[in-house]
């Protein structure tokens, strides 16, 4: 039995412990003891809670940093919004990180979106790995390239800015006699294994030689069991119609209240998944064609029902329905959408629209009903892969694991912790 300790710090939305919940499954029936510190412990005890895990609080930072920078290009940049900027903050992190990890005595260290708990974590006699997707797993690169192609900047620059970044990290990790590195990508570079939960295509660094790519599943450890089950779902009543079904995940934004309308008037047979969505308010202005749900619904089932999808560029529901071969119109909130749609533009597989812009997305979505273009191609890239299937990728994630607890450094020479 081994001391697993699954680490999520940055990001948002469900997909960090969705994700993680069929491993956390088939880790714990193998024997092994499992612990997450997480940003956000109500989103972890919506997947979590019948689970023998133990929650921790991550040490994030929680208050807007200053300067914030609402452009950031790189990878860089966004570390300098998350507390880099002072050495004081940093130092604070890094020191509450090395306190949990001192407490809990991992085997194994399972970072995802967590560069702070991997600087904690150098030279610390654990397997190390990560887990995410290409956002949160930047290239190993000096200087760190460019993320948004609309957001260029001279490598002098950007050097520029990663140099000093990298002079005050290693301030913080010299006082603390761990070891230094010499750019941004090294926290990356220098871990056991970097387990890429995407696609090559779906990548946000198109650039990208090396990693292990497994591909994406669902946060539904239903469908990641059985992927039959979560469709004869017989408390679902879809509504029908001769016009194209259209499955909404969104969060609340200035468009979303006149694209339902529009899809409601247009008599379009819709689903709409709510994430803080005002659904008493929404169901004032639709009709019955448009279902309001606030909580969470079987992909599987969703997957088969629909012909077109309106997301927020969310990469797990982007990959579980372009591996359906359903087109999307995608309405970004932040920069990590705002790469994933722009890569799935670039497919030809979606189409984007700004969240403040209601005209704009009725647009889009207008173009996207009435050319099969889109249909087409995202109908290539299933077949493309349509050999993925998610429990399969599943299980090669914890034989990954398993790997790593067999060559960890300390697993076979100490006893576990007690708590």
């Amino acid at each position: 039995m081994a001391n697993i300790v699954f680490t999520w710090e940055l990001g948002g939305g469900f997909g960090h412990v969705g994700r993680f919940r069929p491993i956390a499954e088939r880790l714990l029936d193998a024997g092994h003891r499992v612990i997450m510190i997480v940003k956000d412990l109500k989103r972890a005890a919506v997947f979590l809670t019948d689970l023998d895990v133990r929650l921790f609080q991550a040490p994030v930072k929680i208050s807007r940093a200053v300067p914030y920078n609402p452009t950031p290009s790189t990878f860089a940049h966004l570390l300098a919004n998350m507390g880099y900027q002072e050495s004081r903050e940093l130092k604070a992190m890094l020191s509450a990180w090395r306190n949990l990890f001192d407490l809990l005595q991992p085997d194994l260290l399972l970072f995802d979106h967590s560069p702070t708990a991997m600087l904690a974590a150098r030279g610390r006699q654990a397997f190390q790995m990560t887990i995410g997707t290409g956002f949160c797993c930047p290239v190993d690169e000096f200087p760190l390239p460019p993320m948004a192609p609309w957001r260029p900047m001279e490598a002098a620059d950007r050097q520029h800015h990663e140099l000093i970044l990298v002079d005050r990290i290693n301030s913080v990790l010299l006082s603390e006699k761990q070891p230094e590195i010499e750019r941004i990508g090294q926290i990356y570079g220098d871990m056991d294994v970097n387990l890429l939960t995407t696609f090559a295509e779906l990548d946000h660094y198109p650039q990208r030689t090396t990693g292990h790519y497994l591909g994406a599943w669902a946060g539904s450890t239903q469908q990641a069991k059985n992927k039959d089950a979560a469709a004869a779902d017989p408390a679902l009543d879809w509504p029908q119609g001769k016009k194209p079904k259209v499955f909404v995940y969104l969060k609340p934004a200035k468009a979303v209240t006149d694209l339902l309308r529009w899809i409601s008037g247009q008599g379009l047979p819709a689903v709409v998944v709510g994430d803080g969505l005002n659904m008493k308010h929404l169901a004032s202005v639709v009709a019955p064609n448009v279902q309001l749900h606030q909580g969470t619904l079987p992909m599987e089932s969703v997957r088969g029902w629909c012909d077109i999808a309106i997301l927020n560029g969310s990469h797990g529901t982007t990959c579980d329905l372009l591996l359906a071969g359903k087109p999307i119109l995608q309405i970004p909130l932040t920069f990590e959408q705002a790469l994933l749609t722009h890569r799935t533009v670039k497919m030809g597989v979606a189409l984007d629209a700004s969240p403040e812009q209601p005209r704009q997305a009725i647009q889009q979505l207008g173009t996207l009903l009435n050319n099969r273009e889109f249909g087409e191609r995202a109908q290539a890239f299933a077949k493309k892969l349509r050999w993925f299937n998610p429990v399969d990728a599943i299980d090669a994630c914890v034989e990954q694991i398993i790997k790593g607890i067999e060559s960890s450094p300390n697993s076979q020479s100490k006893s576990m912790v007690q708590f």
